[in-house]
């Protein structure tokens, strides 16, 4: 594939397409993290928008990837201790396997 061709794209793990642990919509949500580029502000609402689903659902498909081990998240306090940014690290693979 060629650059231009490609920065429409992005790769999603086999593995875990085939884990049947993880629902359909947990899956869609993993591929949106995959495609999120640099900078991009991960948050719940806008997460949410992309896969047009409430800001619950989207917490709950977030919820279900950590716990089945193919991301993490890390939330960053701003300096007056409030919660800021999430930051996610996504496994090609379960981190139970």
């Amino acid at each position: 594939m060629n650059d231009e061709s490609s920065a429409d794209y992005c790769l999603v793990s086999k593995t875990l397409i085939e884990d049947r642990l993880v629902s359909a919509k947990a899956k869609a949500m993993y591929a949106v993290l995959c495609w999120c580029p640099q900078g991009f502000d991960c948050s719940i609402k806008n997460l949410a928008e992309i896969l047009g689903v409430g800001n619950e659902t989207a917490t709950q498909l977030l919820n279900e990837l950590e716990e089945n081990g193919y991301i993490e998240r890390n939330r960053k306090r701003k300096s007056n201790g409030k919660y800021g940014v999430t930051e996610y690290r996504v496994f090609p693979r379960s981190t139970f396997l």
